[in-house]
């Protein structure tokens, strides 16, 4: 690649300082009680600065544009020492362009005026700071393009009376303009991120003596890298902009651009040149070929299993595994191809996460949406979800016509329970007795008391979920079973008598329909007493945890109802168990 120099840039400043009766806002409204505010008035010279031009060679100054002033008197002190001015506005016929600062009173007498662009980051005594960043932005940015006044102007007070000072702005930093030429940007849309890698430390803090400009720069904390990075990107024949320190440039420098999801490969070739102080490099870079590199990449949002997983595969829709990863703390997982790729076949499919812990094993499907060759994709974040849940938002009103609504004097049968699929579809593994649902709301199971002549019979209801087919084999888990839950009465006839619902929770692994008559087993809760028994289907409020051990994936969690009424001569009654919002994680 064939590099040019551009000629010396240089920067002939007339200066005039007038005393400002117009008052300006400043951005250091505090000051001493006795400073007052005056202007530098500087021409406007066909090379000032600092906007550069198409043409690469000349500058302008710009609304905004600050430089630091130092002033020394005769006694050799510094009554000014890098004290800020900034471009407030052009003279009506553009040819001058004014400078506000704010300074105390400065005595009669010849002082020694020095100036730098654009203000340091730091000041010591006449030692100025500038900091040349790793990453720029690519676009033409002033605040990179160091400038020192190349001799003292000495003249009088800055005052009532205007002051000439005439004085030489020198370049300080080396400029490179890279373009992309047309025709030759593979990848069809901006690049947004450019890495070029020097032979020499190119960025990093520039350390100048103001009073002697000539003088050899300190630099301190440089990189010899350089990262161009602006995210409405660079197109072919833009230019693109970055500052360097100045130096010997004599070896391989290395480059790689990326695209809003595509990257290049590295390319490097040799160099040998002075990047001098003042001048432009214009640079004709053709992007690098494509990276044949493709990456999905994954992370966990949130683990709702109860325990941390130790690894997960990846599967695509065909069933073919594509990658295993093990937990990590960095919460990232990429999964790479490298060279040729069709991704033709895999577009808005899904991919399977099977997450294993040390008690359960958990699919999690996650779509691609739209994919391409050689890019970077971000998958949305997976969330690892409960080892079971219901909140019966999915449910059609159905039941088994036994949770008993009234309270006739007819008796009812304890050899009762069916399956939830018997009445609708979806529901496989749920059985029950005496249930009903509500659409989209919560269940409920009914235990029904009936008493006559001082001989009582109850009807026990139950609800059995499905197994907890997410578990292991042998798992011999511990579940916390978390849910809401009220209760509910309905009685009867005369001498009929108030009571309460009772309520359980176990499991089981016993299959297919479990009969109301049937006793819990494994039991984590029993005979619960629910107090509040104003409960409904729209009113299931009552949190609770129940603690299970020893399951495994034929483990079926069960809901019992009892109550403890007492016996009467001829009462009815019917009490109520509603459940909702069911979550099971494992508790180990």
């Amino acid at each position: 690649m064939k590099i040019s120099l551009s000629k010396l840039l240089l920067m002939a400043v007339a200066v005039t300082t007038v005393a400002c009766s117009s008052k300006v806002e400043s951005d250091n409204p505090t000051f001493e009680e006795r400073s007052e505010r005056v202007s530098i008035v500087v021409p406007i010279e066909s090379d000032s600065r600092t906007t550069i031009d198409p043409d690469g060679m000349t500058t302008r100054w710009t609304t905004g544009d600050k430089v630091a002033v130092w002033a020394q008197n005769s006694a050799g002190e510094y009554v000014l020492n890098g004290t800020q001015f900034m471009m407030h506005h052009l003279s009506d016929s553009f040819d001058c362009a004014y400078f506000d600062g704010n300074i105390n009173p400065m005595a009669e007498g010849e002082y020694t005026y020095l100036l730098s662009y654009p203000m340091p980051t730091s000041v010591s005594g006449t030692m100025a700071t500038y900091r040349i960043p790793t990453t720029q932005s690519g676009v033409y940015d002033g605040k990179y393009d160091i400038m020192l006044a190349e001799k003292p102007a000495v003249v009088g007070a800055l005052g009532e009376k205007a002051t000439m000072l005439n004085t030489l702005m020198r370049h300080k930093m080396h400029a490179i303009k890279i373009t992309v030429p047309e025709g030759r940007n593979f990848y069809a849309y901006n690049v947004t991120r450019l890495e070029i890698t020097f032979p020499y430390d190119v960025v990093g803090d520039v350390t100048f003596d103001v009073a002697n400009p000539d003088s050899e720069p300190v630099y301190s904390n440089t990189s010899n890298t350089i990262v161009l990075e602006n995210n409405n990107g660079f197109d072919f024949t833009q230019d693109i902009w970055v500052f360097v320190l100045p130096g010997l440039m004599q070896g391989d420098v290395s480059y790689m651009v990326r695209g809003e999801d595509r990257k290049s490969v590295t390319s490097t070739y040799a160099v040998d040149k002075e990047n001098a102080a003042g001048h432009i490099t214009p640079i004709r870079m053709a992007i690098p070929e494509v990276y044949k590199y493709t990456v999905f990449y994954f992370s966990i949002a949130e683990n709702l299993l109860g325990e941390d997983f130790n690894t997960f595969t990846v599967t695509d829709h065909t069933g073919a595994q594509l990658a295993e990863f093990a937990r990590n703390d960095e919460n990232l997982y990429a999964m790479e191809f490298y060279g040729d790729i069709d991704l033709s076949g895999h577009q808005n499919v899904d991919l399977t996460l099977t997450f294993d812990s040390d008690h359960a094993i958990v699919p999690v499907k996650i779509n691609t949406g739209v994919t391409r060759e050689y890019c970077e994709h971000t998958m949305p974040a997976v969330t690892i979800p409960y080892l079971f849940e219901e909140d019966f938002s999915r449910a059609t009103a159905f039941g088994d016509g036994h949770d008993n609504p009234g309270t006739d004097l007819s008796g009812d049968s304890k050899d009762y329970g069916s399956l939830f699929s018997d009445y609708v579809t979806g529901w496989d593994g749920w059985s029950g007795a005496r249930f009903g649902v509500q659409a989209g709301s919560s269940i409920r199971t009914c235990a029904r008391y009936e008493s006559g002549l001082w001989i009582t019979k109850t009807y026990n209801g139950r609800i059995d979920t499905p197994a907890m087919a997410r578990l292991k084999e042998n798992a011999n888990a511990t579940l916390a079973v978390s849910f809401t839950y009220s209760g509910a009465v309905v009685t009867g006839v005369i001498f009929s008598k108030d009571g309460q619902t009772l309520m359980s929770v176990g499991w089981t692994s016993t299959t297919g329909v479990i009969k109301g008559e049937t006793d819990l087993q494994n039991l984590g809760l029993s005979g619960h007493v629910v107090e509040n028994m104003t409960g409904s289907f729209d009113a299931v409020a009552n949190p609770m945890t129940v603690t299970l051990t020893g399951c495994n994936n034929t483990s079926r969690i069960s809901f019992g109802v009892d109550h403890n009424a007492g016996s009467s001569f001829g009462a009815n009654a019917n009490f109520h168990l509603y459940i909702d919002n069911i979550k099971v994680q494992i508790a180990n």
